[in-house]
C-alpha cells in the first residue's frame, strides 16, 4: 500500500447479498464493477457475502467469499471495500434468509460492522455507498450511526434512512439508475432477443411482474390490471420473474392461466425463454419493453434507466416504502402505488411524462454520487481511527439481542439443524413455496 493507487492495480472488494437469487441483489456487483472499471481501469475485483461459498446462479462474476463470522477475524486482503445496495444497514440475527448462531455476527453486522472495524484499524478503506435501512429492529439506529462514523465514507439511498441515522450521512441516488450506461444499447437488444418468446419484439410487450408476498388480496386483482393495460396499450404481456428466491415463476405461471381464461390469446401472454434469469438478460428484457409493471424496486429502477414507462406496486399501504423513497432520491415523485387497482391508471399517467428527461436526471444523479465515491477511492488515504472498545461491545450486544429469547433461539437452532440435512432442507423449501402459492390462489 506504499504506492499510490494510480501506480498499481487496486484490489476492490464488493460487499452485498450476492447469494440471494434476486435481480437487484445480483445486479449490484455487475453495475459497480462496470462503472468502476470505466473510471479506475486497473482494478481487480473480489466479492463478499454473508454466507460461505454460496453464489446465486443469476450472474457469473466469479467466486464469492464469506464475510467474517467473528470480529476477531475481520481482516480483508483488499485495498478497498465497498458495501453496495440493498437495505443492509441494521443489526440483529434473523431466522429468515440468514439464520446464524448467536455466537457469530448477524448478516447485517458482517456486511458493515466487520469492514468498518478493519477500516478503523487502517487495514483497508471502507465505503458504504447508497444503501438503505430496513424498518425492522429500529432501536439501535443511533448506535449504528455512531459506528459508521469510523468508515471512510458513508452515503444512503433515501431520505428516510438518512433521518433514521440522524442525518449524518448524505443521500446519493442508487447507482443502478445508471445501468443502461454500462453496455451499448445494441448489446442489450441482442440479449433481449435471445430470450424473448417467438413473435415478441422489442417495444411490443409490457413486462409484468409480481411476487407472492405482495399479493395480500390474491392474484385476481393484479390480473385484472394487466388485462386493462393490454386493452389500453395493445401490447403483449411478458410475465417476467425477478425475485427468483420467492418463486416468481410459479406465481406468474398461475397468472398466465388466469389471463388466458379471461380471454388473452396464449401466444400473447408468455414467460421468457430459458436464460432470462441472467441479470443482463433480465435488464435487457425490461429495457427493451414498452412498459413495466412490477413489485420489484430494481425492476422499476431499470425501467427508469432505460426511459421505459413503469408502474410500481410498493405494498399495501406502504406510502413511505423503499420503492417511493429510492425513486425520490433520483428526482422521481410518481409511478408507485399502494393499491393494486391503481396500476393500469398509473402506467397511463407515467406514459405522459417526459421519460427521457426523467432518465437523464436519474442517471446524472446516480453518476454524480458514484463519481464522488471514485474520487474518495482515488485519494487512497487511510488513517487509523480505532473504534472504541466500548462502542464495539455495545454494537455486538445489540446484534445478539434477538437471540436472547430462549424459545425463539431454540426454534432457530432446530431450523439450522434441519436445514443442514439436504432432504429436509428441500422439504422445508417446498413447504414454504406452497405457503406462498396459497396466497396467490386466495
Amino acid at each position: 500500500m506504499s504506492q499510490p493507487h494510480s501506480q498499481r492495480q487496486i484490489r476492490i472488494g464488493l460487499v452485498g447479498t450476492f447469494e440471494v437469487a434476486n435481480f437487484g441483489d445480483c445486479m449490484f456487483p455487475v453495475v459497480y464493477r462496470r462503472l468502476l472499471a470505466q473510471r479506475l481501469p486497473d482494478c481487480e475485483f473480489r466479492y463478499f457475502s454473508p454466507r460461505a461459498a454460496e453464489r446465486s446462479p443469476l450472474a457469473d462474476y466469479g467466486p464469492v467469499r464469506p464475510l467474517p463470522a467473528r470480529l476477531e477475524d475481520a481482516s480483508f486482503d483488499v485495498d478497498v471495500l465497498i458495501q453496495c445496495g440493498g437495505e443492509t444497514l441494521s443489526l440483529g440475527h434473523s431466522s429468515g434468509t440468514y439464520n446464524f448462531p448467536a455466537s457469530s455476527l448477524s448478516a447485517f453486522a458482517r456486511m458493515w460492522l466487520a469492514p468498518t472495524l478493519a477500516a478503523s484499524r487502517g487495514e483497508t478503506l471502507f465505503f458504504v455507498h447508497s444503501v438503505g435501512m430496513p424498518t425492522i429492529n429500529l432501536a439501535p439506529q443511533p448506535l449504528i450511526a455512531k459506528g459508521l462514523e469510523y468508515a471512510n465514507k458513508v452515503s444512503v439511498r433515501d431520505a428516510v434512512t438518512s433521518d433514521r441515522l440522524g442525518q449524518k450521512f448524505p443521500v446519493e441516488a442508487d447507482p443502478m439508475f445508471a445501468l443502461s450506461d454500462c453496455l451499448d444499447r445494441e448489446v442489450f437488444e441482442q440479449k433481449a432477443r435471445a430470450v424473448l418468446p417467438q413473435a415478441f419484439e422489442p417495444n411490443g410487450y409490457v413486462c409484468a411482474h409480481i411476487s407472492a408476498p405482495y399479493l395480500a388480496d390474491g392474484i385476481e386483482p393484479w390480473c385484472e390490471q394487466i388485462l386493462q393495460i393490454t386493452s389500453q396499450t395493445g401490447l403483449k404481456v411478458l410475465l417476467l420473474p425477478v425475485c427468483h428466491f420467492l418463486w416468481d415463476r410459479e406465481t406468474l405461471a398461475s397468472a398466465r392461466q388466469i389471463l388466458i381464461a379471461r380471454g388473452m390469446a396464449p401466444e400473447n401472454v408468455q414467460l421468457p425463454l430459458p436464460g432470462h434469469a441472467d441479470v443482463d438478460a433480465t435488464a435487457a428484457l425490461i429495457g427493451m419493453s414498452g412498459g413495466v409493471v412490477s413489485s420489484s424496486l430494481h425492476a422499476l429502477v431499470t425501467a427508469v434507466s432505460f426511459g421505459v414507462p413503469f408502474a410500481g406496486y410498493g405494498g399495501k399501504g406502504k406510502s413511505a416504502g423503499k420503492h417511493r423513497q429510492t425513486l425520490l432520491a433520483a428526482g422521481i415523485d410518481f409511478g408507485v402505488v399502494t393499491d393494486v387497482s391503481q396500476l393500469a391508471a398509473t402506467l397511463g399517467e407515467v406514459r405522459k411524462q417526459d421519460l427521457e428527461a426523467v432518465r437523464e436526471e436519474a442517471i446524472g444523479r446516480a453518476l454524480s454520487g458514484f463519481d464522488r465515491l471514485v474520487a474518495s477511492i482515488s485519494e487512497g488515504e487511510r488513517e487509523a481511527r480505532p473504534m472504541p472498545a466500548d462502542l464495539i461491545e455495545c454494537l455486538v450486544e445489540q446484534d445478539r439481542a434477538p437471540t436472547r429469547h430462549l424459545g425463539q433461539e431454540a426454534k432457530r437452532l432446530i431450523l439450522r439443524m434441519l436445514k443442514s440435512v439436504p432432504a429436509i432442507a428441500a422439504a422445508l423449501e417446498t413447504r414454504h413455496r406452497a405457503k406462498l402459492l396459497k396466497i396467490v390462489s386466495k
